[in-house]
């Protein structure tokens, strides 16, 4: 895992709904709240999704999955994700 991915788990962390629920979200978006390049935070987006801490909802739209908010509430450890 990678500074970036830990900075847009953050970020998806934090963003939520109306309801409480973790909102979807561009990468676009979250290149801009994170400040690193809309291309890359799209391809760590992608890596995130393969290793199931983050969801795709869209063509180009994600938000944090179940294993992420374990992950980033502690339940769940790094080295527990899958490679």
């Amino acid at each position: 895992m990678t500074a970036a991915d830990v900075r847009i788990l953050e970020f998806l962390h934090a963003a939520r709904d109306a309801r409480g629920n973790p909102s979807i979200q561009t990468p676009a978006t979250i290149a801009a709240n994170t400040g690193h390049p809309r291309k890359y935070v799209g391809n760590r987006c992608r890596h995130l999704v393969d290793h199931g801490v983050v969801e795709k909802t869209g063509h180009g739209k994600y938000r944090l999955a179940e294993k992420g908010e374990q992950l980033m509430d502690g339940r769940l450890k790094p080295r527990d994700l899958k490679s």
